[in-house]
């Protein structure tokens, strides 16, 4: 197992204690996402990752990475509003 940063290994024993808790029926996946602070659908992802990973599945995987989908800073400019703005902007239709 990697080593994580402690709130990461907190949060999912957490997270392992609610599946354990929806699986053996002690608790609804509607309930088990109100716990964690996720909705139904998406704790059904976490136990299925759960399942196929084990205990190592219930890391954040994107932990020190940046997202793909992330604009440069090259091509973001900063207006004095506070909100960004890309620096060549497409035309709109």
């Amino acid at each position: 197992m990697e080593t994580y940063p402690r709130a990461a290994v907190e949060r999912a024993m957490k997270i392992q204690e609610v599946i354990l808790r929806a699986v053996a029926k002690k608790i609804n996946w509607t309930q088990a996402g109100e716990i964690i602070g996720l909705c139904e659908r998406q704790m059904r992802r976490w136990k299925q990752r759960y399942q196929e990973f084990g205990y190592d599945g219930l890391f954040d995987r994107r932990l020190g990475k940046p997202s793909p989908k992330r604009v440069p800073l090259a091509t973001v400019r900063f207006n004095p509003s506070g909100k960004r703005s890309c620096a060549n902007p497409a035309p709109m239709p």
